[in-house]
């Protein structure tokens, strides 16, 4: 997706959750991660049965800062069994592992539509872009986006701030249906 981008619509889970994990290159997890990634399962696992549905385990690598598309992430879980124990949640993020857009790269990206150099640009302009450009997103994604970069009354949204947030990463994860 354009950016390395996706919405970001969440409710509490863990103060240990809403992360940016970044693995070596030989994707090894380090121990107090996985910590985290139990603790984090266990709290998204309500029926207590040890295993977590694609949707849920959809929330839970998105809140360990992996973005995927909504399309890319059905074809990542399309090979896996319906129901993942938490061993093999562990193997399904380090094989679709991908590190973290960071602040700097998002805020260059911005910045080329910022022609005025004010450090903002318009929600207009960041809808044209997300919606035309590269791997573009669905326009409900990316009003989901918009509402989060709290754009002023003029219509326009400081870029850093937005970028900051995006990589901050989730607080906890959305709320099941």
């Amino acid at each position: 997706q354009m950016l390395g981008l996706k919405s970001h619509r969440f409710a509490q889970l863990s103060p240990r959750c809403g992360m940016n994990v970044e693995l070596p290159d030989n994707r090894d997890i380090p121990k107090d991660v996985l910590e985290q990634f139990k603790e984090n399962f266990d709290l998204l696992d309500a029926d207590r049965d040890g295993c977590l549905r694609h949707d849920e385990v959809s929330i839970l690598f998105r809140a360990f800062g992996q973005n995927p598309t909504d399309q890319e992430l059905a074809q990542m879980l399309e090979s896996e069994p319906k129901l993942m124990d938490y061993e093999t949640f562990i193997s399904f993020f380090q094989n679709n592992y991908s590190p973290p857009t960071g602040e700097d790269v998002l805020i260059q990206a911005f910045h080329v539509f910022d022609i005025v150099e004010e450090g903002k640009i318009t929600a207009e302009k960041f809808r044209e872009v997300m919606t035309t450009l590269g791997d573009v997103l669905p326009p409900n994604e990316v009003e989901e986006m918009l509402k989060e970069a709290r754009a002023g009354a003029d219509g326009k949204f400081d870029y850093r701030e937005f970028a900051r947030h995006l990589v901050e990463g989730p607080q906890g994860i959305p709320k099941m249906p």
